[in-house]
């Protein structure tokens, strides 16, 4: 009875109330558009940690891949500039992807810019395996840090080699950051446009410098725009002519911090600037076995199993720029003129949307 009175008390209250208005859903702003082709101009190829291939493009945005779907993103999404110069995640699953007009995040729906900002005094140059670096303007400025919350610019300090540039009408800063690779001990290496390159430790940076790894035979100034440390700790720096062990500690000389270092071969077949095993390369990456896969702009894809060298031609006119060996074993190439290529096992192909790659 007590329960009758209870139910039939609340019905008489709710007499005459009008029922509660539902909140509208919240309705995500349109983001990116599924696409059939992608613009043949990609500057960079990341990986994400859900697999997912980020495509960043000279002048049409960014591309997102999964595997069976592209989705082009644009300024008109939030993406903060069309012409992508890196591509990071950050560990909370945020991308990051730097343009020549700045920096956006996106958030898995949401796209929104990054102000860059310096860092507080003392707050700059810090080591933390959770931050994200990102190479912003590249050959102009320095590094970027990511803490997850502010996107801080870095400086390089002074280094050995004149902060002038060889020539009054360069349209680069010598110390001007091209490149970041965080080696096996977790520390990051920077790789300049004419000063060499610098690893920061968590403590100090050091620096080292040899003109043949920033300047081509012809005289150009081609910069320290790739490095890698292989699973044997060699360091593969820019060009194919030899390779470096570098150690742990440096030493102070001439007023700088300086790497310690052996020199040694590099390819087989790449000692002399007219070997056909030598030239400079703006990429590389390894994979699980230990293979070694050279982007070499216009020479195409070159693989080092560690005794010979074996040349992949690409599409007609097709600069290889980056390349990334993927998770699931796959390899990605991105051409300036030609879009992506995938490998098959014998030869590179174009990466065609249709799911039959």
């Amino acid at each position: 009875m007590l329960l009758c009175c209870l139910v039939a008390n609340a019905a008489i209250a709710l007499v005459g109330q009008e029922p509660a208005e539902a909140a509208p859903p919240e309705v995500d702003p349109p983001s990116g558009r599924v696409v059939t082709e992608i613009d043949p101009r990609i500057w960079c190829v990341f990986e994400a940690q859900n697999g997912d291939l980020w495509l960043g493009s000279n002048g049409d945005g960014v591309y997102r891949y999964d595997g069976e779907r592209a989705i082009h993103y644009t300024e008109a999404d939030g993406l903060v500039g069309s012409q992508v110069r890196d591509i990071e995640q950050h560990v909370s699953g945020d991308v990051l992807v730097s343009t020549t007009g700045g920096v956006a995040r996106f958030d898995g729906t949401r796209w929104s810019a990054l102000a860059v900002e310096e860092p507080p005094e003392g707050g700059g140059w810090l080591l933390d395996e959770n931050d994200t670096w990102l190479v912003v303007d590249p050959g102009h400025g320095g590094p970027c840090r990511y803490d997850g919350q502010h996107l801080y610019r870095l400086e390089l300090p002074p280094g050995p080699r004149p902060a002038e540039p060889p020539d009054s009408n360069a349209s680069f800063a010598p110390d001007g950051v091209y490149t970041i690779h965080r080696d096996r001990r977790g520390h990051l290496w920077f790789g300049t446009a004419v000063a060499g390159l610098s690893r920061f430790d968590g403590e100090k940076l050091a620096w080292m410098y040899e003109e043949r790894l920033t300047t081509t035979p012809t005289g150009g100034a081609f910069g320290i725009r790739s490095i890698h440390e292989d699973r044997a700790g060699r360091f593969w720096i820019c060009n194919t002519r030899q390779s470096f062990r570098v150690a742990p500690e440096s030493r102070r000389e001439g007023g700088f911090e300086t790497l310690q270092y052996e020199r040694s071969a590099g390819l087989p077949g790449a000692d002399s600037d007219a070997a056909p095993n030598f030239t400079y390369f703006p990429s590389v990456t390894e994979t699980d076995d230990g293979t070694l896969w050279f982007a070499c702009g216009a020479g195409g894809v070159w693989r080092h199993d560690g005794e010979s060298v074996t040349h992949f031609a690409l599409g007609d006119e097709a600069y290889a720029l980056s390349i990334l060996g993927a998770r699931d074993g796959k390899l990605w190439v991105g051409t300036l003129t030609q879009g992506v290529y995938v490998f098959d096992g014998e030869r590179f192909a174009p990466l065609e949307l249709d799911g039959s790659e």
